[in-house]
């Protein structure tokens, strides 16, 4: 049997998107101009839980394998959001420095922008969580996303630390 020559991005990503499959949560995904070193297309995949009109909302984003392997388990996870909060994971926020080709500088700026207008129009109370990276996004929200309080949460490095993080921000 031949091994797999997959590379760890296309694997995560076919990961995150089976995680949201199995959950019931369909993923977006957005294509990036690079293209991986297979010569096929990367994408940034978002999947939002809880209702588009909340007013507090967790992004958590994840950009490399170790967040990804945290970013697959969250979808299987029952979460309790509370009415008016909304969860919206970024799987690869930059594909391209994911898979390790030559990226866009203004693409992960671009893409948060798009992921605020599209998915948290409404929150005005915001708590960002990486995951493993420390990577801050905040002002690329703080321009889409005006009137929202926008609290960049420690990056966490476990499932329970990301649990721990999203319930706790719910629950204050």
């Amino acid at each position: 049997m031949a091994a797999s020559t997959e590379s760890v991005y296309r694997t995560a990503r076919r990961a995150f998107i089976a995680a949201c499959e199995a959950a019931h949560v369909d993923p977006i995904a957005r294509v990036h101009p690079a293209k991986d070193k297979d010569g096929k297309p990367l994408f940034m995949d978002c999947a939002a839980l809880g209702p588009r009109l909340a007013t507090r909302a967790v992004l958590v984003i994840a950009n490399d394998a170790p967040g990804s392997a945290i970013m697959v388990a969250l979808p299987k996870q029952k979460f309790a959001l509370p009415q008016d909060g909304r969860l919206v994971l970024v799987h690869a926020l930059d594909p391209a420095a994911f898979a390790g080709v030559k990226s866009d500088p203004a693409w992960p700026d671009a893409m948060l922008a798009t992921v605020a207008t599209e998915d948290l129009s409404r929150v005005r109370d915001l708590a960002v969580l990486p995951l493993i990276t420390t990577e801050s996004p905040q002002a690329p929200l703080a321009a889409a996303l005006p009137r929202s309080v926008i609290t960049l949460l420690p990056p966490v490095t476990s499932l329970r630390q990301a649990e721990a993080a999203i319930t706790g921000f719910f629950g204050r």
